[in-house]
């Protein structure tokens, strides 16, 4: 498709045939793992997922020395990143707030199964309903990069002394990946 033709309603399909494409792949591990052990989901979990892999591009992974509550906004229906952390850092209290309650469901199943059961909780609900205000500076939010974030951060600077990161691959990569498969025409 030609770029010129590219409209903005073009972008918004491509974006949820990108989030859609996610999920679905997300469902059919998730699937295989309920066949055999939901454990599996905690010992087969990325290594290195985005909340490790954010810190690490940002040359600030020594922030996790300091026990912070991590926070993941967008935590989904397999919190593999959070598994991530929990393997490296089991004593760090996390957070995961997931806005869609089937999902949530599904995540504290996951977690339930895991090691990181008492480690991690899933709240499920809207992020800007959240009460950030007694995260300290050494507390650590991140949000999912599929996570509409604007008003979110705008509120957890308002009301918070923690530090905010937009997970990676960060803001808008599909988006990215999508003007260079055009370009490419």
């Amino acid at each position: 498709m030609s770029s010129r033709k590219f409209t903005m309603d073009d972008v918004d399909k491509e974006e949820a045939r990108w989030k859609n494409m996610v999920a679905e792949n997300e469902i059919r591990l998730l699937k295989l793992y309920a066949k055999q052990d939901l454990g599996l989901a905690y010992k087969k979990a990325e290594r290195n997922a985005w909340i490790l892999r954010t810190l690490r591009d940002k040359k600030q992974l020594s922030k996790l020395d300091k026990d912070p509550t991590v926070i993941l906004i967008g935590s989904g229906m397999y919190p593999y990143s959070m598994f991530d952390l929990h393997r490296r850092n089991p004593e760090i209290k996390q957070i995961g707030i997931e806005i869609d309650s089937s999902r949530a469901k599904i995540s504290k199943k996951l977690i339930e199964a895991s090691p990181a059961k008492n480690a991690i909780k899933i709240e499920c609900m809207d992020a800007l309903d959240y009460d950030y205000s007694d995260l300290t500076m050494d507390d650590l939010i991140f949000v999912s990069v599929d996570v509409d974030h604007n008003n979110i951060i705008s509120k957890i600077i308002d009301t918070s002394a923690a530090q905010v990161m937009i997970c990676a691959p960060y803001d808008k990569t599909w988006l990215k990946n999508l003007v260079n498969s055009i370009k490419s025409f």
